[in-house]
């Protein structure tokens, strides 16, 4: 499976995989706090991406959504499971974090489950 990074109501919903393609750590193990991924295995919707880009920036090594190069690599981390939601106001990147080095694509399919999700909680 791809990761699939989608938006809805203002809400950023990551769902991923253990076993997903461009996986570059194997986030079960001790001592890995989330995912890594090969960006060009990654499907962002376009109002996503948007949202990505106002994610506030931090001094921080680490971020709690991370994009950013490496090894001639587009990489998109961030802190957690393979099923993610946030806010961007509600948590803070890197240094070094470059949502514009992400590139947005229209097959994204916002899963049902989310949009349940965030029209409970008051959208």
């Amino acid at each position: 499976m791809r990761t699939q990074v989608f938006a809805y109501k203002g809400a950023i919903g990551i769902v991923s995989s253990v076993s997903a393609e461009g996986l570059l750590n194997k986030p079960l193990e001790p001592g890995q706090l989330g995912f890594v991924v090969d960006a060009s295995f990654v499907d962002v919707s376009a109002e996503a991406l948007e949202l990505l880009k106002t994610v506030p920036g931090s001094s921080d090594d680490l971020g709690e959504v991370d994009v950013f190069e490496a090894q001639g690599k587009i990489i998109f981390s961030w802190l957690g499971g393979p099923w993610k939601m946030f806010r961007p106001a509600d948590i803070s990147s890197s240094s070094i974090y470059e949502p514009t080095l992400l590139k947005a694509c229209v097959d994204v399919v916002i899963p049902q489950d989310f949009i349940d999700f965030i029209d409970r909680e008051g959208g």
